[in-house]
C-alpha cells in the first residue's frame, strides 16, 4: 500500500514531533518484470558510490526503490537539529530498519523522518494537526482529516501513562497517510483494528511501568507537597523527557514497531485491490463541444444571461429540474439552449429548442417555447421547474404562464428573422445585437437546496474566466464531467449491492458477482479480492437493514451513517445527492448503453 506509518508524540519541550516512521520503497523493475519487457540486471542499476560502499564493506541493505543519497541528505538538512530523547527514536548514528520482501520487489524502510523533504513536510504538517486540533472527543481514538493537496490522514491519538509526565501521561498519535482518500477510508476497519492492538500492547506496558515505579515513590503525592513548599520548578528538574523504550521498559521497541509498521502497510496492500469496473466509451457520455453548438457558445451565453441567472439555471439543470426559455425568436432561444449542453452527460441532456407547445418534464428538461405558449397550471403548481423569459425591451407587460390570444399575423410581426448557417461568425455576431433587443429575466423558479452541488461553483469559475479560449474550456469541462460521471458510476454500483443485500439478507455476494466482463472503457473502484464486499466501511452497515433486525429509528440512522460512508468515499457532500440521483437515474433508463453497474 502506498502509504507512510508515523508516531508522532506531543514534547513537552519541542511540542508535535515525529519520532518513528516507515514507508514502503517499490522497484520499478517490477512492473517492467510482470509486462514481460526485457529489462538490464538489478545490479546494473546501482551507481558506482554504491559500488565502492560496497567495496568499503558497507553492505547495502536496501533492495529495492533505492533512492539516491543527495535526496537523503537534503531531507536530513530539512528535519529539526534540536531533538530530546522523548522526541528521538534513533541515535544520529544510526539509520533506521530495512525489511525486504524479494516476492514484491519492496523495501520497507523506518526512520526518524521520511527520506524525502516532501514526505517530511506532509508528515510533519499532519503531526501538528493530529495533536492540535484533529482529535476526536476525549481526545483518543481515530480520526480521518487530509485533502488532496496536503495528503489523506488516518490519526489514531492515545495517551501512554508516565510518572514524570506532565498530568501522569503523554500523548502519542499513529498516522497512517496517503494519497488515495478511497483506499484509506476502505482500509479504515482493517487499519484502526490493527493500530488497537499495537497501541493496547504500548499501553499496557507503560502502565505496569507506571504502577512499579508508583508502587515504589508516590508521585502525585510528592508533587503536591512540592507545590506547597513552592519548590515546583527544582521538582520539575527531576521529571525529564523519557524515551518510548524507556517508558513501556522495552529496548526492542522500535524493532516491534517496524514489524508491525511493515506488515500492516503489507497486509493492507494484499487485502484490497484495485479492480477494473468496465464502462462504455467516454464518448458515448459526453457530448461533443468542440465546436461551436448553434451559433452561441457556453461563455457567450453565460455573458448573455448574467451571473445570477445563469447561476440558477445550471442548478435547475443539474439536479433535474425542467429548464424553461421562451421568447420570440426560435434562433435565438434555440442557441442559447444548445450552448448549454456540454454542463450535462448526454443521457441527462434532454432538449426541444424550439416546441409550440409544452412538453412535460418526462421527455425532456430543456424546453425552448414561444412566449405565446402557455405552461399548464398544475406543472406550475409543482414547483420543480425554471422559466426564463426573453421579453422585447418595447414591452413592459409582465409574463405570465397563460397564453394571451394574438393572431397569426402578431406572431409573425414579433418574431426575429436571423437564417442561415449558425456556425458563420457573421450569423453569431446578428444573434449577439437581436439579443441586445431583450430583456432576460428569471420569472417562475421552483425552490433550490440550500447550496448548489460542489460542480457548480466549478463550472462558474471556468466559464467566466474570460483567458480560457472555448477549445480549453472544452476540455475542462469534459474532465469535470466525467470525473462526476465516475462518481455516478460508484453510486449506482453500492445502490445496486445494497439492493442485492436487501433481497438476500442472509447472503452478502463477492464483488466478482457485481461484475461484468467484456468492456471497452474502465475505471477504478476499490473492492476486496479476499473478504466480502461487507467488510467496506461503505458497505458495512447493509446486514443492520435487514427485516425485523431494526426499529424504523434504527434503520434510518443506519441507512444516514450508510451513505455518508459512500458520499466520503467518493468525495461528495448531501449537496450532492440530488445530482447524484438523477444523473444515476438516467444512466439506468438508457436501454441502449450497457451499464455495468448493475
Amino acid at each position: 500500500m502506498n502509504a507512510i506509518v508515523s508516531i508522532c508524540h506531543f514534547c513537552e519541550l519541542h511540542g508535535p514531533s515525529v519520532v518513528f516512521c516507515t514507508q514502503a520503497f517499490r522497484d520499478l523493475l517490477g512492473f517492467n518484470v510482470i509486462a514481460d519487457i526485457e529489462t538490464s540486471p538489478l545490479e546494473n542499476t546501482r551507481t558506482g558510490e554504491d559500488e565502492e560502499q560496497t567495496k568499503d564493506g558497507k553492505s547495502d541493505l536496501w533492495k529495492y526503490g533505492r533512492i539516491h543519497q543527495d535526496i537523503v541528505a537534503q531531507a536530513r538538512n530539512e528535519t529539526p537539529n534540536e531533538t530530546c530523547v522523548a522526541c528521538r527514536s534513533f541515535p544520529h548514528n544510526k539509520p533506521g530498519y530495512i525489511s525486504n520482501d524479494d516476492s514484491a520487489r519492496v523495501s520497507y524502510i523506518s526512520s526518524q523522518y521520511p527520506l524525502q523533504t516532501e514526505l517530511y513536510i506532509l508528515v510533519r504538517q499532519a503531526c501538528i494537526r493530529s495533536l492540535s486540533c484533529e482529535v476526536c472527543p476525549g481526545k483518543e481514538g481515530p480520526i480521518y482529516f487530509g485533502d488532496e493537496a496536503r495528503g489523506h490522514v488516518l490519526s489514531y491519538t492515545f495517551f501512554l501513562r508516565d510518572v514524570q509526565a506532565r498530568g501522569f501521561h503523554r500523548w502519542y498519535s499513529i498516522m497512517v497517510l496517503m494519497k488515495d482518500k478511497m483506499l484509506l477510508l476502505n482500509s479504515w476497519p482493517f487499519i484502526v483494528k490493527h493500530l488497537k492492538q499495537i497501541i493496547n500492547n504500548l499501553q499496557d506496558s507503560a502502565s505496569k511501568i507506571y504502577e512499579t515505579e508508583e508502587s515504589v515513590v508516590n508521585h502525585r503525592a510528592l508533587r503536591s507537597a512540592a507545590v506547597k513548599m513552592d519548590n515546583l520548578r527544582k521538582q520539575r528538574v527531576a521529571g525529564q523527557p523519557r524515551s518510548l523504550c524507556e517508558m513501556v521498559g522495552e529496548e526492542g521497541v522500535w524493532q516491534h514497531l517496524h514489524s508491525s509498521f511493515t506488515w500492516l502497510l503489507k497486509a493492507s496492500g494484499l487485502r484490497l485491490q484495485e479492480r477494473l469496473v468496465e464502462g462504455p466509451p467516454i464518448s458515448s457520455f459526453m457530448a461533443d463541444c468542440s465546436d461551436e453548438c448553434g451559433g452561441l457558445n457556453i461563455q457567450q451565453s453565460y455573458n448573455i444571461l448574467g451571473s445570477t441567472i445563469f447561476h440558477h439555471l445550471v442548478h435547475h439543470l443539474l439536479i433535474g429540474r425542467q429548464v424553461i426559455l421562451r421568447g420570440n425568436s426560435d434562433v435565438i432561444i434555440s442557441a442559447l439552449i444548445k450552448s448549454i449542453q456540454p454542463l450535462l452527460p448526454k443521457h441527462c441532456y434532454r432538449a426541444i429548442h424550439f416546441s409550440p407547445h409544452y412538453v412535460d418534464c418526462a421527455s425532456c428538461n430543456v424546453l425552448g417555447l414561444h412566449s405565446l405558449v402557455s405552461i399548464p397550471q398544475n406543472v406550475m403548481a409543482m414547483k420543480n421547474l425554471c422559466v426564463i423569459d426573453l421579453i422585447p425591451k418595447g414591452e413592459t407587460g409582465e409574463v405570465s404562464s397563460k397564453a394571451t390570444p394574438r393572431t397569426s399575423s402578431n406572431l409573425l410581426s414579433t418574431q426575429e428573422v436571423i437564417k442561415g448557417d449558425y456556425q458563420d461568425p457573421k450569423d453569431v455576431q446578428d444573434i449577439k445585437d437581436s439579443i441586445k433587443n431583450y430583456t432576460i429575466k428569471l420569472t417562475q423558479e421552483g425552490p433550490l437546496p440550500a447550496r448548489p452541488p460542489q460542480i457548480l461553483s466549478r463550472i462558474e469559475s471556468a466559464v467566466s474566466n474570460p483567458t480560457l479560449t472555448y477549445s480549453t474550456l472544452c476540455v475542462y469541462l469534459s474532465t469535470i464531467i466525467y470525473e462526476w460521471i465516475n462518481k455516478v458510476k460508484v453510486w449506482i454500483h453500492v445502490q445496486n449491492a445494497k439492493k442485492m443485500l436487501h433481497g438476500c439478507p442472509e447472503r452478502v455476494p463477492s464483488p466478482s458477482t457485481l461484475q461484468t466482463s467484456n468492456r471497452s472503457s474502465s475505471i477504478p473502484i476499490i473492492q476486496s479480492s479476499s473478504h466480502s464486499l461487507a467488510h467496506s466501511p461503505v458497505m458495512s452497515t447493509f446486514r443492520s437493514m435487514s427485516p425485523g433486525g431494526l426499529g424504523e429509528r434504527q434503520q434510518e440512522i443506519a441507512h444516514q451513517d450508510e451513505k455518508h460512508h459512500l458520499l466520503a468515499a467518493i468525495g461528495s457532500t448531501e449537496w450532492d445527492v440530488p445530482l447524484l440521483e438523477f444523473w444515476a437515474k438516467n444512466f439506468c433508463q438508457d436501454s441502449s448503453q450497457e451499464m455495468i453497474l448493475q
